[in-house]
């Protein structure tokens, strides 16, 4: 399976936690970045270090994700660019598909409330896109404030109606706790109002308070104990509400799981496109500069002849380890991150490690799988710093 991943990087305002690659008041090169996104997906397949295995290029993709930054800042018309740039993908809509009996691509797109309207998801719809994540954070205006989001609460309710209305039945609510301030009774009460939206997915982030945020410089310092206490309400809210907790961090209706993620977390292989993208092709990962303006240049003088991939592998960072040992280091801190588990094949040559987070307590074998213990689950980091 190949996922593609590609990052819109463009904010309204940054939030006073986020270190993502993203910009803020940069909206007039949307339009320049749109251009150039497509000159990758058009030459991508023509970079020697794109060792794509016969039949997974970008026409045999099975999701698709819309990352950011704050990707509903663009126009409808520019994802149709977009969507023509990867003909003849996506292959059918969403009934249609269903209908044929044909497994429909997953395509989700990460949206602000603040950002969209009941005809503007519309669109999004029409052009295939089937799976929405709505950043909600909060149900707190206080902690939307501190958090320095532009939507309030209610945006959150009306951006859930209006993606229902424009036809999504797959919807994503992300949450974060363990926030400035934050009690565990407000912490319910994001709860109570997420499950009272009926979402179909739910990802709940405990705060990473990272450096060079304005958040960081407050010296704020998360409570452990009270941090704890949060993750413990919300999984068993959320499990005894219908969900299946399959991932440290999210929850699905049956069915629901975010494949593109899942993919992720079994080191699959997945093409990022766009600024500060990463990839993983059979073992071997790179990334795209994380300078905008170098992204764009990039793509600046692209024709029909083989210049492009020139100026798609100059722009790749080179500093990634792609050692067989690295890729499988990888592959078991972020598949332990799935609940399910791994096989106890997937640990030869880290037998000791293995044993040692066992005797701690950390992980359980049974039936050939390692998995997390509920103690590990709540130490997580502990255990994937064996692994890095």
């Amino acid at each position: 399976m190949t996922s593609l991943y590609i990052h819109i990087p463009f904010c309204k305002k940054k939030c006073n936690y986020c270190d993502f690659v993203s910009y803020a008041g940069k909206e007039g090169m949307i339009q320049e970045y749109v251009n150039s996104l497509t000159q990758e997906l058009k030459h991508v397949k023509l970079a020697g270090n794109l060792p794509l295995p016969e039949g997974e290029g970008l026409d045999a993709i099975e999701t698709t994700y819309f990352g950011g930054g704050t990707p509903t800042l663009l126009s409808p018309q520019h994802f149709e660019r977009i969507f023509n740039a990867l003909t003849p993908y996506p292959p059918l809509p969403m009934g249609e598909g269903e209908q044929k009996g044909v497994r429909v691509s997953e395509i989700t797109i990460e949206a602000n409330p603040g950002t969209v309207s009941r005809s503007y998801l519309k669109e999004l719809k029409q052009l295939g896109i089937n799976r929405i994540s709505l950043g909600a954070q909060t149900f707190s205006d206080r902690h939307l404030k501190t958090l320095g989001r532009i939507h309030n609460s209610k945006q959150i309710y009306q951006a859930v109606e209006d993606a229902r209305s424009a036809g999504f039945d797959n919807i994503n609510l992300d949450l974060i706790f363990a926030l400035p301030d934050q009690t565990l009774d407000e912490l319910k009460e994001d709860i109570k109002q997420a499950l009272s939206l009926q979402t179909e997915h739910l990802s709940t982030y405990n705060l990473q308070i990272e450096e060079g945020t304005p958040l960081f410089s407050t010296g704020f310092k998360v409570n452990e104990e009270l941090d704890a206490a949060m993750f413990e309400y919300t999984i068993e809210t959320l499990t005894a509400n219908g969900y299946g907790h399959y991932e440290i961090s999210n929850f699905a209706k049956p069915g629901k799981e975010c494949r593109h993620n899942v993919n992720y977390w079994k080191n699959g292989n997945y093409i990022g496109i766009g600024a500060g993208a990463h990839s993983h092709v059979n073992g071997k990962r790179w990334a795209n500069t994380d300078s905008l303006g170098d992204y764009i240049r990039s793509f600046i003088v692209v024709d029909a002849r083989m210049e492009a991939r020139k100026s798609i592998v100059d722009s790749r960072k080179t500093s990634i380890d792609t050692s067989i040992e690295a890729d499988k280091r990888d592959s078991l801190f972020m598949g332990l991150r799935l609940l399910a588990g791994l096989s106890v094949d997937s640990f030869t040559g880290f037998e000791a490690e293995l044993s040692d987070l066992i005797d701690q307590g950390l992980l359980e074998q049974k039936n050939g799988l390692v998995k997390l213990s509920k103690r590990g689950l709540f130490m997580a980091n502990l255990v994937f710093e064996r692994f890095v």
